[in-house]
């Protein structure tokens, strides 16, 4: 199977070239200061072996000229899709629920202050 890793808030998928994953997170952080939760996308390469040192010193050097770095295709499959699917749509409801819930607390400690003061 190609999903790796499906924990709380983030999801990982194998590519099926086996050479990247994508990495799906949910940061709903920030729901208590207002702030609406994002998702997060990012692609890995998983290469067999380490970057040598001149490897590494000739990505640096891409960048300092201002290139960038391609980070590859990711192929994922109908079965992974889905999973991926079901985790957003799982992830939009609880962040919504979130701040709902966020929004009804700031109306009662308004609705609490107000009748205090």
């Amino acid at each position: 199977m190609s999903v790796i890793n499906d924990d709380k808030n983030t999801l990982m998928i194998r590519c099926d070239c086996h050479g990247h994953v994508l990495e799906v997170t949910s940061d709903a952080l920030g729901v208590g200061d207002g702030i609406e939760p994002d998702f997060y996308f990012s692609v890995w390469n998983q290469s067999p072996t380490p970057f040598s040192f001149i490897d590494r010193i000739k990505l640096i050097w891409k960048l300092v000229r201002g290139k960038n770095l391609e980070g590859g295709d990711v192929i994922v499959c109908l079965k992974d899709t889905q999973a991926i699917i079901d985790f957003l749509c799982k992830k939009l409801i609880d962040n919504k629920i979130l701040l709902e819930q966020q929004k009804n607390k700031k109306a009662q400690n308004a609705k609490e202050n107000s009748e205090k003061g």
